[in-house]
């Protein structure tokens, strides 16, 4: 990789020097490339390699340890752990101790942590120095670097834990070796986008210079809609095996829903346990699995009523994805292609509205901008955390959010002339009214439609008047029909057209007596916006952490990773818009950020009363408050009194936003680090990034 980045430069000098190129915008890019590369080679050759430099110069008295004694661990042709304390000692070792070196094999699949323990010179008795992950395929993570005080005196490694507690040999042990010079292709690609991308995010470079309508625009934009959902859907297959190995019925509520429609049916053809049958309030989770054996003898988190089963998710994903996928090929459509697919679909959406926003309302935007906040719209939306948790949880929100947004541009586009145009007014109703079918709460962004089409409604009679009876009938046709047929959906299955069947769910608690309880409320809108987030100096750096409260009473939780608000700090403006009312001076944008607002509360309890406080439904009002915070950064950049060096720190904010958003993709029920045929992949990523270790 190096040398092939050596190539790059070359070349890159040489098209320079010949003048080559005479677009001054292909110029600057090029020449941020060029620098990019450079950079990306000096720092993976320096700083991420300091700790070859460093054991080069301190680490002059090598030295292997062949004395060693076993505890609670047995050794013939190969080692096994026997014992809960599993330990190798060294002792009187009476030396400098700067790197330890193990080299503990099992044909490239011994995944463990162990414990490094010593004495030195100011500790008689052992020290517990800290926590290391080990894999037998990764030699980064052969080489530990140890702060002892003075000389160490003995070593103790004790093992925590084995993965499929595997079998292993000693091939060798030893201290204050020269640490290999590591070269980590992945970490030199990443560098290379990451310092290209700041570059050329700088306000002050001509790339700013750009008209946001320059001819070249739908295909660089097209570009960066394939692959940011390329990527991303990519990584969805990295979890596939976890979700698809995992024997776990609920995650199959679609597929059995396809197979249930595809013979004119509504219940799903499941066996209900008899024992199910007889109790009498099925419902109440703990009675319930005293009684009947969760996964065994009934179907977890599948609705059940009157002796049938149902699924409660949105039934649109089922039938844009799942059920003519199962036509067609008579095969179940995986949840981590579906996944795949319902991220290009919501990258796609992203871009769209933003494109008809900055169309309608700030046409005069660099397209540089245009693309910053269209990947930062992507990130904060929830796509690298739907590619890391690929189950069917997540597709109706985001197929619902994706609905969203292009019925928002759709709706933004039929306003575009003095008068309505009515085939994208007919399809942003019918896209926004399919959202019923996929996730209710989503349902808030239609309401934006009396904000869009004010102007329309009150001054120019062109909707909900006499004389407007057909445009009338286009927008409100969609969501007769559409929710005409939820409704009957709803009837058949549950005997009301207004009934889900969300509160007959077999999970946690019994939501057909949950209720109303004021004192969740507080709890939803602290956890959901404002909880600070868990950050660590380990990869993935974020953690999860579990929710504590004074609340008594039943309420649902997981553990959460931060607040809304926490995680994307640069959204606080479009919380304060009215504090720049008079820089978006525009009546319709100001009630928009309002509205948006005001919706994200109403889903955020609507949330927490009826379902709970669990991190995926962050994603529930991400993209609202995400709506109000472009349209203050774009009035705000329009603004020509607002100085560059105000729009560096929007992007540096921004930045940080798509970071850490990116590192979400870890904080699902990623599985990475527990299926044998991906811990590989995570034990890479890990030292890929903890090169310090």
């Amino acid at each position: 990789m190096i040398l092939f980045f050596l190539l790059l430069v070359i070349g890159i000098i040489i098209i320079q020097k010949l003048n080559l190129i005479k677009n001054k915008y292909l110029k600057t890019i090029t020449k941020y490339f060029l620098i990019a590369l450079v950079t990306s080679m000096a720092l993976e050759l320096t700083v991420f390699n300091f700790r070859h430099y460093e054991s080069l110069i301190i680490n002059d008295e090598y030295k292997e340890l062949k004395d060693y004694s076993l505890t609670g661990i047995v050794c013939n042709n190969e080692c096994q752990v026997v014992a809960d304390e599993a330990y190798i000692e060294i002792k009187n070792l009476d030396s400098e101790l700067n790197t330890l070196y193990l080299d503990l094999a099992n044909n490239g699949n011994l995944f463990m942590k162990y414990e490094l323990s010593f004495t030195d010179d100011a500790n008689q008795l052992y020290l517990v120095a800290g926590e290391r992950e080990y894999a037998d395929a990764i030699v980064n993570s052969h080489y530990a670097k140890v702060n002892p005080s003075g000389h160490v005196h003995d070593i103790k490694i004790k093992i925590l834990e084995i993965k499929d507690k595997k079998s292993f040999q000693i091939n060798q042990i030893a201290i204050n070796p020269h640490v290999p010079l590591f070269i980590n292709d992945l970490r030199l690609v990443l560098c290379l986008i990451l310092v290209f991308g700041i570059l050329c995010v700088n306000p002050k470079n001509n790339l700013f210079e750009l008209d946001y309508n320059f001819k070249k625009a739908k295909v660089i934009t097209g570009i960066v809609i394939i692959l940011i959902s390329g990527v991303f859907g990519s990584l969805t297959l990295l979890n596939s095996k976890s979700y698809t190995t995992r024997s776990i019925s609920h995650y199959s509520q679609y597929k059995n829903l396809a197979k249930a429609l595809a013979k004119g049916q509504f219940y799903l053809d499941l066996e209900v346990s008899p024992k199910l049958e007889e109790l009498e309030n099925p419902y109440d989770t703990k009675y319930r699995d005293s009684k009947v054996e969760r996964y065994e003898e009934y179907f977890w988190d599948y609705a059940y009523y009157n002796g049938k089963y149902y699924t409660y998710f949105g039934v649109v994903p089922c039938m844009l994805l799942y059920l003519p996928y199962y036509l067609i090929t008579n095969n179940d459509l995986p949840n981590y292609l579906a996944m795949g697919i319902a991220i290009f679909f919501l990258t796609m959406s992203i871009f769209y509205l933003l494109y008809q926003i900055v169309k309608k309302y700030f046409p005069k935007t660099s397209y540089m901008w245009y693309l910053i906040l269209g990947i930062f719209f992507v990130m904060v939306s929830g796509v690298p955390f739907f590619s890391g948790e690929p189950t069917f949880y997540n597709l109706p929100v985001s197929i619902g959010m994706a609905l969203s947004c292009f019925g928002l541009g759709f709706w933004l586009k039929a306003t575009m002339s003095e008068k309505l145009k009515t085939k994208y007014l007919c399809l942003g109703s019918t896209f926004m009214a399919l959202v019923a079918g996929c996730r209710p709460q989503l349902l808030m962004g239609s309401f934006l439609a009396i904000i869009i089409f004010s102007d329309y409604i009150i001054k120019k009679r062109e909707l909900f008047s006499k004389k407007s009876w057909k445009e009338t009938l286009l927008f409100i046709i969609p969501y007769v029909v559409i929710a005409g047929l939820l409704m009957y959906y709803n009837y058949a299955r549950f005997g009301s057209v207004f009934d889900f069947g969300a509160n007959y769910n077999l999970t946690t608690n019994d939501m057909t007596k949950r209720g109303l309880k004021f004192d969740r409320i507080f709890l939803g809108l602290y956890y959901f916006l404002f909880a600070p987030s868990k950050v660590s100096t380990l990869f993935p750096f974020i953690e999860n952490y579990r929710l504590t409260t004074s609340y008594l009473g039943k309420t649902i939780y997981e553990n959460m990773y931060g607040g809304f608000y926490f995680r994307n700090l640069i959204c606080v403006l479009g919380l304060l818009f009215y504090k720049f009312k008079k820089i978006i001076n525009n009546k319709t944008l100001s009630n928009i950020c309002l509205a948006t607002l005001l919706f994200a509360v109403v889903i955020i309890l609507a949330d927490t009363q009826m379902a709970g406080i669990l991190p995926r439904y962050i994603y529930d009002f991400s993209w609202l408050l995400c709506i109000g915070t472009i349209i203050v950064i774009l009035s705000l950049i329009k603004n020509e009194h607002f100085h560059i060096e105000f729009k560096k720190l929007i992007i540096t904010f921004i930045l940080i936003s798509v970071i850490y958003n990116v590192f979400t993709y870890f904080m699902g029920y990623n599985l990475l680090a527990e299926m044998d045929s991906l811990r590989k992949i995570y034990y890479y990523l890990y030292y890929t990034f903890n090169f310090w270790l």
